[in-house]
């Protein structure tokens, strides 16, 4: 069964092209002030999120640019580290709330250090198949690409994690899982572009759809910035006169 694996891994290498990405992950909303993230320990950063790539370009115009289509197809586990170690507590009526040092219904006994690599943080995490088609324009020699797209995540697990000193200086650690536990989207939209050359550059992305179920946890949606590079890709393939699409 392993080698059945290992040998479609390997025709998918050669049939499509791969493509890696690395990102920052925040929120924007109504309660986003609740969830800042923060880049110590590069909590809040994702890499590398690898992507099966497939790209067309039409090289049958005679201007100054062709046009693209791509899609990418992978999995990524996208991080949130909280500036404010922040626990999500979950209420009787079953929606989630957020707590931070020193609020009320904030657990009792823990203690956080503030430092890059600092053994105490707060994050949540997800794990999401990644479908992301991208139509837009390239130079002829690719030097310059720019494309947008909409952007399908399918969350297949979730966890948050919180890690403290209680009040003997012990280390100790809490980790939440489940989708369902946290009130997630499981299904989300969104909408980015990507801007630099074919093989290299920027790109940002807004979620549409609210992270947290409606009522039922903070009114935030999920953005990210980041860089993509293939770092792979299938041959060329030559074409005939009457072929409208050639393969990078």
């Amino acid at each position: 069964m392993i080698k059945k694996y290992l040998a479609l891994i390997v025709f998918l290498i050669l049939i499509f092209s791969l493509e890696s990405n690395a990102q920052f992950n925040f929120f924007v909303g109504a309660d986003s002030d609740q969830l800042k993230p923060t880049v110590k320990g590069f909590g809040s950063i994702t890499f590398p999120s690898i992507m099966i790539n497939k790209s067309y370009i039409d090289e049958s115009g005679s201007g100054k640019f062709n046009k693209f289509y791509s899609v990418n197809f992978g999995f990524s586990w996208k991080m949130w580290r909280f500036a404010d170690n922040v626990a999500f507590i979950k209420e009787t009526d079953g929606s989630i709330s957020i707590a931070s040092p020193g609020d009320a219904n904030f657990p009792a006994g823990e203690s956080y250090t503030d430092g890059f690599f600092s053994y105490t943080k707060s994050k949540l995490s997800t794990g999401v198949i990644r479908i992301r088609p991208e139509f837009g324009l390239t130079t002829k020699n690719k030097n310059f690409s720019f494309g947008t797209g909409p952007l399908i995540e399918i969350t297949v697990a979730a966890k948050d994690k919180r890690k403290y000193y209680d009040d003997a200086g012990g280390k100790q650690k809490s980790v939440t899982k489940g989708i369902s536990y946290h009130n997630l989207n499981w299904f989300q939209f969104g909408w980015g572009a990507s801007v630099g050359t074919y093989h290299f550059g920027a790109f940002a992305y807004y979620m549409l759809t609210p992270q947290f179920k409606k009522n039922l946890g903070p009114n935030v949606h999920a953005a990210e910035v980041g860089l993509y590079w293939r770092v792979l890709r299938y041959a060329k393939s030559s074409k005939a006169p009457t072929e409208k699409f050639s393969q990078l």
